[in-house]
């Protein structure tokens, strides 16, 4: 389904005229918590970080905060958002949101309309950007398909400690998504550091986790990619990791899925492809005439065909949810 906030502010971030919050340095949080205001995260919480604790971040008026850090390429600019149910002293679910190419951090946070999702549960939302002229990630080390000399697996690990020291953080609810180069970021994060990602849900970009890292433990898997795509082409080709199908099936190899897949369609444009006796649960969406955009979204010009059978961001979050240890 549609979320109707995107009709609002929505659309004003994802054309570009996101410029009225304020400037990286202007609302960051301060790297160095306050010793005297830190709780041990041993003593009060199960699975927190060592943010627990910690007083909630000032931010603006859409509950953002804008900050950098000096990381693999230089000074790095990300946003979170905290929303109004974060309390510091419950580790909450975090989900890191990768932009695609040409893209940057505050279009992809109306792109992928995460925030309802994020409220429900208390969850953080953690949306990089990153560097290069255009903007693309550099997800399989320097030099490798990115911007030459930055390492954006560095950069993830950097990233990831300061929003663990100055939040409070469940270090078993992390979720990893994207849009194209970014997509093709999360899969690389989410097979590479698969010891601390919950859930993975790339869209119309990955990567072959049996191949990248074959020593990769399992983590819970959605992928959405249309069949016509002109961008990352589903058949695989030059500057794709291989046909979607295959890589999926990596996927599914890579998380122990035992015997065939099943396919079922989803409204008249989507099959959803769903493998068995998973350790984690793997699952691919096809939308049949699609193009480079990610499902249930707001449609952009000149990416092809944007479905509305599914809503890619909904079925990430309840994956991610589904994949959550119990608490109880």
């Amino acid at each position: 389904m549609r979320h109707p906030h995107l009709s609002g502010v929505g659309l004003v971030l994802l054309f570009g005229l996101g410029a009225c919050i304020a400037p990286d340095d202007a609302a960051a949080p301060d790297p160095s918590p306050a010793s005297s205001t830190a709780i041990p995260t041993t003593t009060t919480t199960v699975g927190g970080s060592e943010g627990c604790g910690l007083p909630v971040p000032e931010r603006d008026s859409d509950r953002l905060v804008q900050a950098t850090i000096e990381s693999s390429g230089g000074t790095r600019s990300f946003l979170v958002y905290v929303p109004d149910g974060y309390d510091p002293d419950v580790p909450a679910p975090v989900a890191y949101v990768f932009h695609g190419a040409t893209s940057n951090k505050e279009q992809q946070l109306a792109y992928s309309h995460y925030q309802p999702y994020a409220d429900e549960d208390g969850a953080l939302l953690v949306l990089p950007d990153s560097l290069g002229e255009p903007t693309r990630w550099s997800p399989f080390g320097p030099g490798i398909a990115g911007v030459e000399g930055v390492d954006d697996l560095d950069f993830f690990d950097d990233l990831s400690a300061r929003i663990e020291a100055d939040l409070c953080v469940d270090l078993e609810r992390v979720l990893v998504s994207g849009m194209s180069s970014g997509g093709f970021m999360a899969a690389s994060v989410a097979c590479s550091r698969s010891d601390r990602i919950t859930a993975a849900g790339p869209v119309t970009a990955t990567a072959p986790a049996d191949t990248l890292c074959p020593e990769s433990g399992p983590v819970a898997y959605a992928y959405f990619h249309g069949t016509a795509d002109a961008v990352v082409a589903y058949e695989g080709g030059a500057g794709t990791p291989g046909p979607v199908e295959e890589t999926s099936q990596g996927w599914a190899d890579n998380n122990g899925c035992r015997g065939e897949p099943t396919d079922e369609p989803i409204g008249t444009e989507v099959v959803h492809r769903a493998w068995a006796g998973c350790d984690a649960s793997t699952d691919l969406y096809i939308v049949e005439g699609g193009g480079h955009s990610w499902p249930g979204a707001i449609a952009l010009g000149g990416l092809g065909y944007t479905t509305d059978d599914i809503d890619a961001s909904e079925i990430i979050w309840e994956v991610f949810r589904a994949a959550w240890p119990d608490r109880a």
